[in-house]
């Protein structure tokens, strides 16, 4: 299982990030997974004003974990 992860930075300030948990998931796949972290990359603008999509990541969960 997968859970998605986007990091956003202020726009004039890349030193101040936040990393973005996905509370919808955990993903069956990774594909999934990517497909969500692309969903939430384009949705920080909307949350999180002055800040930018950044990177993501798909993270693998241990066994019996929703999340880390």
């Amino acid at each position: 299982m997968f859970q998605a992860i986007v990091l956003a930075c202020l726009a004039f300030n890349m030193e101040q990030c936040y990393q973005l948990e996905d509370q919808w998931g955990p993903y069956q796949t990774y594909e999934q997974c990517e497909k969500r972290a692309y969903e939430m990359s384009r949705a920080v603008h909307q949350h999180m004003r002055g800040y930018k999509p950044v990177s993501w990541q798909c993270r693998t969960l241990p066994k019996g974990k929703l999340t880390v």
